[in-house]
């Protein structure tokens, strides 16, 4: 343990976001998402061993014994919490660790625009927060989570996999459930949610049909839902959703999602114009009345121009966010150009006398 110990040090005065370890092979740990080797410090197998007995409990051993996988999440006191992903590579334990974070961020920490505020002012809907792995939506999540915490008083259910950030409870109330320690799966616990007299649930994933289908079900009960996924921009993460169903089901998805989405916040990390961290670039769509008719016709290749246009609801694309990151000098052009949805467009931005 005092190797791993000794990294974790390593990796909170580098600001690295994971760790991964495999049996005999040295280390990697991905800062500002990219990977970097640890030359000169290396693992056994009985190393490995020994990490996942000192950090699991006896409800995470068994279900790895049974699945040959867990996910748990782990405290070093008051130094830092990770997220444990423990595997078999080729017939040996290996992990992926990743940092968590103690505190959740603040909203206005994050760059957000005030005006969606008011869609977590709201009784009911669905908030969805999509991105690429690794690009944040858990902490965007745990921002929004914080902000309803302190300014309303709600009963907030979260099924996650593990409990990542832990809320103490303010105006509003927390309920964390882990999947497969709490409960087996996202759609048991969101099912399961329903009777624990909620005014918010959270769930860290809206992959799953059954998962998406329970969501749309405690909407329509008159309760705010909050879910992760994966995705890009907002159309791109709706265009996703809806062509994950069935033809004979999507007509009936697309109504549902019409009515009942609040807001849809599509994000990615870009690297800060001193390249010491990354921040978050959002694309952002709030669902007014011209975007419920977008999406239940299906023009989802309209959304874009709206989102350029209506800056009053806090609606944003991409390329907007980066083009004004980049007149506060958060980030270089050239970062904004490999990073836009549209790069000829952005280019045309930093080259128009």
């Amino acid at each position: 343990m005092e190797t791993l110990y000794r990294i974790l040090n390593e990796i909170a005065a580098s600001k690295a976001s994971d760790l991964h370890i495999y049996p005999g092979e040295n280390p990697f740990i991905r800062v500002n998402g990219v990977l970097q080797k640890m030359v000169g410090t290396e693992f056994s197998e009985d190393d490995v061993k020994k990490i996942i007995l000192a950090t699991s409990s006896p409800r995470a051993r068994e279900i790895l014994g049974k699945h040959r996988q867990v996910n748990y999440a782990w405290e070093r006191g008051t130094e830092g919490r990770y997220r444990f992903s423990v595997f078999f590579d080729r017939g040996k334990f290996a992990l992926s660790i990743r940092v968590i974070p103690m505190t959740p961020p603040k909203f206005a920490e994050l760059g957000l625009p005030d005006p969606i505020k008011k869609s977590l002012a709201k009784t009911s809907g669905l908030v969805i927060v999509g991105s690429p792995s690794g690009h944040g939506k858990t902490t965007t999540i745990a921002s929004l989570l914080d902000f309803i915490n302190t300014h309303f008083e709600k009963n907030i259910i979260t099924v996650e996999n593990p409990v990542e950030i832990k809320f103490k409870d303010d105006r509003s109330t927390f309920i964390q459930r882990a999947i497969p320690l709490d409960v087996p799966n996202f759609y048991s616990g969101l099912s399961a949610a329903y009777r624990l007299d909620p005014d918010v649930v959270v769930t860290d994933s809206l992959n799953y049909s059954d998962a998406l289908d329970e969501a749309l079900f405690l909407c329509e009960s008159g309760c705010m839902v909050i879910g992760a996924t994966d995705g890009g921009s907002c159309s791109q993460i709706l265009e996703r959703i809806i062509y994950s169903r069935q033809a004979a089901e999507r007509d009936g998805l697309k109504g549902k999602l019409a009515t009942h989405v609040s807001m849809v916040i599509g994000q990615k990390l870009v690297p800060k114009f001193d390249n010491h961290g990354r921040t978050a670039a959002f694309d952002i769509l709030v669902n007014t009345p011209q975007v419920k008719t977008l999406i239940r016709n299906e023009n989802l290749v309209m959304l874009r121009t709206i989102q350029e246009q209506d800056n009053a609801s806090g609606m944003q694309t991409f390329d907007r966010h980066l083009a004004s990151m980049v007149q506060k000098n958060l980030i270089t052009p050239q970062t904004a150009i490999a990073y836009a949805d549209d790069p000829h467009e952005m280019t045309g931005r930093f080259t128009r006398k």
